[in-house]
């Protein structure tokens, strides 16, 4: 998964806040239920999955993590470590 990513080296910004629209999308559902004010409406039935298995202070780490690891690949942190570490941190929660 990681060489995918790479792939997208270049992108990984819009790469990072598409994912934070999704986890968005995901504690919104979570907290709500109301599928109106989603930004993925098509993807409604991930969502509800996601929203089920997820933990509201798991989430929050997703997102924290999110955005430490693009502080992290601004400093010029390796690549593939800090990316590694973001999976990590999303499969845990």
């Amino acid at each position: 998964v990681i060489k995918q990513i790479s792939e997208y080296k270049n992108k990984i910004e819009e790469f990072f806040d598409l994912l934070i629209l999704w986890y968005r999308d995901v504690l919104y559902f979570k907290s709500t239920e109301n599928v109106n004010n989603l930004i993925f409406k098509d993807e409604v039935y991930d969502i509800k999955k996601q929203a089920a298995k997820k933990s509201y202070s798991g989430i929050e780490t997703i997102l924290k993590n999110l955005e430490k690891t693009k502080v992290r690949l601004n400093a010029n942190v390796n690549f593939d470590l800090s990316i590694e570490l973001l999976l990590l941190t999303m499969k845990e929660n």
